[in-house]
């Protein structure tokens, strides 16, 4: 259906522009009346994909608060620089 071979036969013949101007065309009334309303769609499932890319100025701002690293500590001695896993404090 969808072939160069259908697609090439469907507009071998040549299209030409109407050289009759908008106001002088035959439109039907009721094609003129027709209320045209665009086909009723649903929501895609998942979740909303963001539309737009961000700019530098954005990642700029957004990572001006994260310059500053939280020191974590043990939660077994308080010491910085290791975790409970691998603290070898006598406790």
């Amino acid at each position: 259906m969808y072939t160069t071979s259908t697609w090439r036969t469907t507009y071998q013949e040549t299209i030409n522009p109407i050289g009759v101007p908008e106001d002088s065309w035959v439109v039907p009334d009721d094609v003129r009346n027709a209320n045209v309303v665009p086909p009723e769609s649903r929501r895609g499932a998942g979740r909303r994909r963001k539309r737009r890319y961000e700019t530098v100025e954005d990642k700029l701002r957004s990572s001006q608060g994260a310059q500053e690293k939280k020191r974590r500590r043990c939660s077994r001695c308080g010491e910085e620089n290791h975790n409970r896993d691998t603290c070898d404090k006598v406790i």
